[in-house]
């Protein structure tokens, strides 16, 4: 849209432009989020990054706090430790469950996505996220089944 022009006043039928306003738009807030587990100091991520009032989760795995797998073999214990992990991250970033909007779901056996679909009733009873689920060929480690990466956000 072209700005109107004026007539400049004494100008002889000259016109300008009016100038534009300047608006300054502030950073948003930036900050990683640490659940404070020692497991994943050597890693190079963040298990989330918070911008503004959006908190990014990155894939949890069904690692408890130590960094040991829970659940071996079994979807359902996998799943409840990876919203447990997603819980603790989100907690940490003044966040909860209930305020997850999107989350991605990665398994490794499609047989066994009933049991996982079983858990996150659970977890988000009759007010789910928008939600994917894919099948992958496999995870970051052995023995994995699912990774669960989500998007909340944060009145904080």
């Amino acid at each position: 849209m072209a700005a109107k022009k004026k007539k400049v006043a004494g100008g002889g039928g000259k016109t300008s432009t009016p100038k534009a306003r300047r608006v300054t738009v502030l950073p948003a807030r930036r900050r990683n989020v640490d659940p404070g587990w020692a497991w994943d100091d050597r890693l190079p991520l963040s298990q989330a990054k918070q911008i503004g009032n959006t908190i990014y989760v990155s894939g949890q795995i069904a690692y408890d706090s130590d960094g040991k797998l829970v659940g071996e073999g079994d979807m359902k214990l996998q799943t409840r430790q990876v919203f447990d992990n997603i819980r603790d991250v989100l907690e940490s970033a003044g966040s909860s469950l209930k305020d997850i909007v999107k989350i991605t779901t990665y398994i490794t056996d499609g047989s066994k996505f009933m049991d996982m679909l079983a858990v996150r009733s659970e977890i988000f009873g009759n007010d789910p996220p928008a939600s994917t689920a894919v099948v992958v060929a496999g995870l970051a480690f052995p023995a994995l089944l699912i990774e669960v990466e989500a998007i909340a956000i944060t009145r904080a």
